[in-house]
């Protein structure tokens, strides 16, 4: 059991506002924060047990999606120990009841890949209707966030946006065991391939997610990308940029690698780098699929060159929200909006309405940084 140091403290400090857009209610994480005294310990006091008394409770009383939730909270941030393990399996089974009544089609598959032996993965597909060729896009979570947190997002880009969608687990996160890879794009690939063999598609990466995300759209792999939060550069600092990641961060990589315990400082540098787009000669390129760059101005995981290199790429955009953090979360309820008509417009087409509708959906984000930036800021 590959465990590392976690202040309980200050992991509630960093995500309880994560767990709230979520949809677990404030008043409940206040009252399991007081409850926590340990991260990994197995019994009353430890962060795992005391959200299991919250989700039983909501299973218990039918409120599934919160269960679900509470199960999820329960499981964070990595799968390490049996009652993580436990929670993981009680998550799936309120999730799938939860969704039963979702007012867009549902759909819980396993996806065989193509070209891995061992390759198989649970997605979760939304969509308008049952049938359909509308564009696909693929939604993948980061490093400890997963396809079933996602699900308002993933609800809406069905909703709103008329896309099919496929939520997944990044690999090494969630219900995706298969580890985390400096070349596992070809995962994302391979599910491109196998869920929208035609037809136009895209794909959205929250956080670590959105490192997959920007690889796709230089490959040319998808006809768009959203990248909200994803290191690119960052990864040329090798181990020194991974042990000053806040809140074990590094242990949670780890974890998603397959280790059994946290690598040297030499193994960690070379592990790291090896995901630095630059470092794979991806930046060298003149082309990219359009991409929509999303994140804070003060995010405490990922510096902003690591958004503002792409403004390189015509047909890029990079909104950066003043003051606000990874993943520019404090804004999202105004944000989402535009990017699903950011979306609309790459994969349904440019028309006057869908040009006007994504003017005035920008109007109302929050205030952005200007893209003004410095040379050295995207070089």
């Amino acid at each position: 059991m590959f465990t590392f140091p976690l202040d309980p403290d200050e992991l509630f400090l960093e995500r309880s506002q994560q767990f709230a857009s979520w949809g677990i209610p404030r008043n409940t994480i206040a009252r399991v924060q007081a409850q926590v005294r340990d991260s990994w310990h197995e019994g009353p006091g430890g962060w795992t047990d005391e959200w299991l008394r919250e989700a039983e409770k909501a299973e218990a009383e039918g409120r599934f999606l919160r269960a679900a939730m509470l199960y999820g909270a329960a499981r964070f941030p990595v799968i390490v120990t049996p009652m993580r393990e436990h929670a993981l399996s009680c998550q799936v089974a309120c999730f799938e009841k939860a969704m039963r009544s979702l007012p867009v089609h549902f759909e819980r598959r396993q996806v065989k890949l193509k070209r891995s032996i061992d390759g198989i993965i649970p997605i979760h597909l939304y969509a308008p209707s049952s049938a359909g060729d509308q564009p696909l896009v693929l939604l993948s979570g980061g490093v400890d966030t997963g396809k079933m947190e996602l699900h308002r997002l993933a609800y809406l880009l069905a909703k709103i946006g008329r896309f099919r969608v496929a939520a997944m687990d990044m690999p090494g996160t969630g219900e995706n065991r298969m580890a985390l890879t400096a070349d596992a794009e070809n995962i994302y690939r391979d599910l491109l391939a196998t869920l929208a063999p035609t037809g136009r598609k895209a794909i959205i990466g929250v956080s670590f997610g959105g490192h997959w995300a920007a690889k796709l759209a230089l490959l040319g792999a998808v006809d768009a990308a959203v990248n909200l939060g994803g290191p690119s550069v960052v990864f040329d600092a090798g181990s020194d940029f991974a042990r000053a990641l806040p809140n074990g961060m590094p242990g949670i990589i780890a974890n998603a690698w397959g280790l059994d315990a946290m690598p040297d400082d030499e193994d960690l540098n070379s592990r790291m780098q090896a995901f630095s787009l630059r470092g794979q000669g991806l930046l060298e390129q003149s082309t990219c699929a359009p991409m929509l760059l999303i994140n804070g101005e003060l995010d405490q995981y990922i510096p902003q060159r690591d958004s503002t290199i792409f403004a390189q790429y015509p047909g890029n955009q990079v909104w950066l929200m003043r003051g606000m953090t990874h993943c520019a979360a404090e804004g999202m309820v105004r944000i989402v909006p535009a990017m699903i008509t950011w979306l609309r417009k790459q994969l349904f087409g440019s028309t006057l309405a869908s040009r006007s509708t994504l003017w005035l959906s920008e109007c109302l984000l929050p205030e952005r940084l200007s893209m003004a930036m410095p040379a050295n800021e995207i070089t």
